[in-house]
């Protein structure tokens, strides 16, 4: 079985070590109408063997989220305009929805990876990096 036919719906995978970052994988899974699936790059069996399948050994795929759909993984910047054009698919297509594990939740007083340096720092570097891993 080939790549792009194990990816014709298409996988977010994000950090879920950061709530922003989970917070985004979750807009993109509601607003798709669950079209986008999505999982975490520490805590989901998913991501882990779609990054075997796809990345080279000793590629570090945990520096950016990645969405990965039936014609290769597109990262951060690069991945931008894929997610666009699946949410607007999945607008029309639907899914089903996809619950979301996120390691640093806000508890009503603090939160440690939801400062507003780092929510700024994250995008800087989401905007400032991308890569692209074509499926033949």
């Amino acid at each position: 079985m080939s790549l792009s036919s194990l990816f014709q719906r298409p996988l977010l995978i994000y950090d879920d070590k950061c709530y922003s970052c989970a917070k985004f994988a979750k807009a993109a899974n509601t607003i798709s109408r669950g079209w986008i699936r999505i999982a975490g790059h520490y805590y989901s069996q998913e991501a882990k063997k779609a990054k075997e399948m796809i990345f080279p050994p000793g590629y570090d795929a945990t520096k950016m989220f990645w969405l990965v759909n039936r014609n290769g993984a597109h990262g951060a910047r690069s991945g931008l305009l894929p997610v666009a054009r699946e949410i607007i698919v999945g607008i029309f297509r639907s899914g089903k929805g996809s619950d979301i594990l996120a390691a640093c939740e806000y508890d009503g007083t603090s939160m440690s990876c939801y400062t507003p340096a780092n929510v700024f720092k994250r995008l800087a570097t989401m905007l400032s990096h991308g890569a692209r891993f074509q499926f033949e």
